[in-house]
């Protein structure tokens, strides 16, 4: 028998073994493979179920700010945050995306801080046993389980006593007039009584209805006590008032017709003293109802519409609703019509998060606004020609971060205003006085509109006291002859005290350098972008760099400061060619009418100029930022337009300057530890598109990927076995 030295050959037998070894060794390491990254793919979906996240994005667009983990790692009280965005099957195309993103960012809060956070989803539409146990569960809060009660209490008080009671006196008075005014009456007592006896039939009825309402509106699962006290208040007045037209009407009658039969005149002269008792308990129990505090549970419960997209932020002692259009506000408010996911901004996490700090945080703080004269601050342009608040929508931004805000004109009003209840301490945001109108002339002629004195200047010194916290907002202002600089009127209290003083003679300009020694304006001429910021607390960070500060006039400190006193710079403009401080604006007014282009002139000062300082003497603390109206709602909430992701969109200019603001606050009031919180977010969300989507990614990572492996594992394994 012939053999094959190919098989029988020892070299041959052992190559093959080797190759068979070598081949299982490469099967084996790429099942092990697969199997690891199967598993490890199977561990990052659980962890992702169960709210894990790793952002890996450049932008940190999956991620909470630092203010934001800062609160949630210090809370000390439990806080479940609940979305109550609707799921249906009619619903519109948009509500999915705005569902999944709350819900993610829900689950973001939670994965930070899983010992105190629990975030959940009730569809209100469908999860009906659920939404009961929610209202149950906010009826139970202190801070509306009591005055619930006392709501309740009324609405018992008239279920067991007074509506009986109203009901009774109407049928026995009813009752009574039939007897009075029956066949054997006569026309006279008819005639008398059938006005009372048509009020009393129409109350009967009334009563009834009044019943019934009251019934339907504190028998269900949430029960609306500020409507049934409402409703209440308004039977009480007029059922009085109609007891009390009966007895008048009864004495005077029976005044000017003595021949009344005698049970009709003792009927009617009587009414007064058979109703006197039941008139005086109505009447205590709606004086009673009238100095009831508002219900702010039945504010909440309004919230909570089926279809309004509302997230509940609780703890164990209240709970606060955040709507739909405060965390998807439109990102152009002045477009009419309602508009679509891909044309609103995503509030979520500056809302959540302020709402949190609410709850959290019960004792407040106070700004006060002090102005000398001028508009009010906050109230304005709803009439034509009234000029709109210059600060509406900041006050609104610092009330969420959980501040008190108030004004103080120091022209009309001697002391600051009392606020209710008491804060814990109060910083005041002071602004330049409003200079009189008219000419020194007119104001000498009308003494009632005179200039900022001394004596206005103690009023806030007297206020501030020997620890007052303040923010100064300065900057070059003109005076009233022209171009030429006004007088900072708040630098006899800054200088002898804090050793800082507001350079009115300089006007920090912005200028294109559009040929050596030549430079031109645009319209950011007196507005700067360029700083250079300082170690400190209040301008650290990436939000507080994008920053506009207008009609800056340098600060200058001293090089001996008064005793105690610590200042630190926080912004300085640098040093360039284009940037300098101008002190003749008239000058240039003069060349650009003449040549079109500027040329710097003697007495002007280059850079660095100091626009902002933060200073504490003691327990007492300043911060002055000398640029005219940088937090003003038209610069501070100021809108650009900007090339995004999906297209052209409208964003903050300025978001630095809201958190400028902030930040002075929150290190006025010794809360560094979030900073931060109150200032805009303009935040971006990474969307997959639809579910399909979703389980295409998971399959390709599950089952793709693995696969891939073990077809490279089987290519290697073949090319080394041949």
């Amino acid at each position: 028998m012939a053999v094959n030295p190919r098989i029988d050959h020892p070299t041959a037998r052992v190559t093959a073994g080797r190759r068979f070894s070598i081949g299982a060794n490469v099967v084996i390491a790429t099942a092990l493979v697969a199997g690891i990254v199967v598993f490890l793919q199977w561990i990052a979906y659980e962890s992702s179920a169960r709210g894990a996240r790793w952002d890996m994005t450049s932008s940190q667009i999956n991620s909470l700010s630092d203010a934001t983990v800062n609160l949630l790692r210090n809370l000390d009280q439990p806080v479940t945050l609940t979305s109550l965005y609707f799921e249906t099957d009619l619903e519109a195309e948009d509500q999915p995306f705005y569902r999944r993103t709350v819900n993610d960012l829900l689950e973001l809060y939670q994965a930070t801080q899983r010992s105190k956070v629990t975030a959940a989803w009730v569809n209100p539409l469908s999860h009906h046993e659920k939404f009961k146990e929610l209202l149950a569960r906010l009826r139970e809060k202190p801070a509306f389980k009591d005055d619930l009660q006392k709501y309740a209490s009324h609405v018992d008080q008239f279920k067991d006593k007074l509506d009986p009671a109203m009901r009774s006196l109407v049928q026995g008075e009813l009752s009574a007039i039939a007897s009075l005014a029956g066949p054997m009456g006569g026309a006279a007592t008819q005639a008398s009584v059938g006005q009372v006896e048509a009020l009393l039939s129409r109350w009967q009825s009334e009563l009834e209805a009044t019943r019934e309402q009251i019934d339907a509106i504190t028998t269900t699962d949430s029960p609306q006590y500020a409507g049934a006290t409402s409703a209440l208040e308004s039977t009480y007045r007029d059922f009085s008032k109609s007891l009390k037209n009966i007895q008048e009407y009864g004495t005077a009658h029976v005044t000017q017709n003595p021949a009344l039969p005698p049970q009709a005149t003792d009927f009617l002269a009587n009414a007064g003293s058979r109703y006197a008792e039941l008139v005086g308990e109505i009447e205590g129990e709606l004086t009673a109802l009238q100095e009831l505090e508002p219900l702010d549970f039945d504010d909440i419960v309004r919230k909570l519409t089926p279809n309004g997209n509302p997230v509940i932020v609780e703890t164990e002692n209240e709970a606060l609703v955040v709507d739909f259009s405060s965390i998807w506000p439109p990102l152009d408010p002045s477009r009419g019509g309602r508009a679509s996911f891909a044309d609103r901004a995503f509030k979520g996490e500056e809302k959540i998060t302020a709402a949190i700090l609410r709850a959290t945080h019960k004792e407040q703080t106070a700004v006060v606004f002090v102005r000398y004269g001028g508009n009010p601050l906050f109230m304005g342009g709803f009439m034509p020609g009234q000029p709109p608040a210059p600060y509406a929508s900041m006050k609104q931004q610092l009330e969420d971060a959980n501040f008190v805000v108030e004004e103080w004109d120091l022209k009309t009003t001697e002391a600051p205003p009392e606020i209710d209840p008491k804060p814990t301490r109060t910083i005041y945001v002071v602004l330049k006085p409003t200079p009189p109108q008219g000419s020194p002339f007119q104001q000498q002629q009308n003494p009632q509109d005179l200039p900022f004195a001394a004596t206005h200047r103690a009023k806030l010194a007297s206020a501030l006291g020997e620890a007052g916290r303040a923010l100064f907002i300065a900057g070059w202002y003109p005076g009233q002859f022209g171009p030429m600089p006004g007088t900072y009127e708040y630098n006899e209290y800054l200088e002898p005290t804090y050793g800082i003083k507001v350079d009115m003679s300089t006007l920090v300009i912005q200028t294109i350098n559009f040929e050596v020694g030549k430079y031109g304006v645009d319209q950011g001429f007196f507005s700067i972008h360029n700083f250079d910021f300082h170690d400190h607390v209040i301008v650290r960070g990436p939000q507080v760099r994008l920053l506009t500060l207008p009609a800056i006039a340098p600060l200058t400190v001293a090089d001996d400061l008064p005793e105690g006193v610590v200042a630190d710079p926080l912004i300085t403009v640098p040093e360039e060619d284009t940037i300098w401080g101008a002190k003749n604006l008239q000058t240039y007014q003069e060349q650009l009418a003449s040549q079109r282009y500027m040329t710097r002139t003697d007495g002007d000062t280059l850079g660095p100029f100091t626009a902002a300082v933060a200073a504490t003497k003691g327990d007492a603390k300043i911060v002055v930022i000398s640029a005219r109206d940088f937090a003003a709602d038209d610069v501070a909430f100021a809108r650009e337009f900007a090339v995004g992701p999906q297209g052209f969109t409208i964003r903050s200019r300025n978001p630095g300057n809201v958190t400028l603001l902030v930040n002075s606050l929150h290190w006025l009031n010794d809360n560094e530890e979030i900073m931060g919180i109150g200032q805009p977010i303009e935040s971006a969300v990474l969307q997959i598109e639809g579910e399909k989507t979703v389980k295409a990614v998971q399959a390709l990572t599950i089952f793709v990927w693995p696969a891939l492996a073990l077809v490279c594992g089987a290519v290697a394994w073949w090319t080394r076995r041949r």
